[in-house]
């Protein structure tokens, strides 16, 4: 791939968020795709006390991204970022040490998170979902790299990720059933998935 062809790509992915210094922020949460599967990774930029770069943390609940390529994108995308805008903006309010931004590409650090596996093949997405919730619930301000003890195969139990099935379900059904009806309602549905019947009589979803 070419330099040219990475910046035009670098330059539409970073539409997401236009306008929003990414390195102000504590943490960036990126769902991964690929292969009809899902894993996560979390960007954590650290504050002005730590001696050290960003840490690119790689959660998988099958294992079956390859982290490698994944911490190569990743960390190119940052790169990228680091140099629009070092051109752009001359100072920057960044919370990270001058020497540390100084040589940012050679201060991010990458690390494959040891998380407890899914036991069926389908719930890779509220594996990621849960991911996120627990870490929001459980990380520091900024994340350092005394923190990694928190995760682990015993971080939670396996149905407490799939248990978020039956808690989606009774949200989408109680949202369902305090809908206001008729035609002009936003929740009228008008495609349904292989798991949801239609009682048309009573203009209700029924999710199974």
């Amino acid at each position: 791939c070419s330099s040219d062809l990475k910046e035009a790509f670098f330059i539409r992915f970073r539409r997401w968020w236009r306008g929003v210094n990414i390195f102000q922020k504590a943490y960036i949460f990126l769902p991964i795709n690929d292969d009809n599967h899902w894993s996560l990774v979390i960007i954590c930029v650290p504050d002005e006390e730590d001696e050290s770069g960003p840490i690119i943390l790689h959660l998988d609940s099958l294992g079956l991204h390859c982290s490698r390529s994944i911490f190569h994108n990743i960390k190119s995308l940052l790169i990228h970022e680091w140099k629009y805008l070092k051109e752009d903006n001359g100072a920057l309010d960044i919370p990270m040490p001058d020497r540390v931004w100084k040589f940012l590409p050679r201060r991010i650090d990458e690390k494959i998170i040891t998380v407890p596996r899914q036991t069926n093949d389908y719930d890779c997405g509220l594996f990621v979902l849960y991911y996120m919730e627990r870490f929001i619930k459980e990380a520091p301000y900024r994340f350092k790299r005394q923190h990694l003890s928190m995760f682990g195969k015993n971080w939670f139990k396996p149905q407490e990720a799939s248990s978020l099935r039956g808690k989606i379900k009774s949200i989408l059904q109680e949202k369902f059933r305090k809908a206001p009806s008729g035609e002009n309602s936003i929740w009228k549905p008008v495609c349904l998935s292989a798991n949801a019947q239609m009682d048309k009589s009573r203009d209700q979803v029924n999710i199974s």
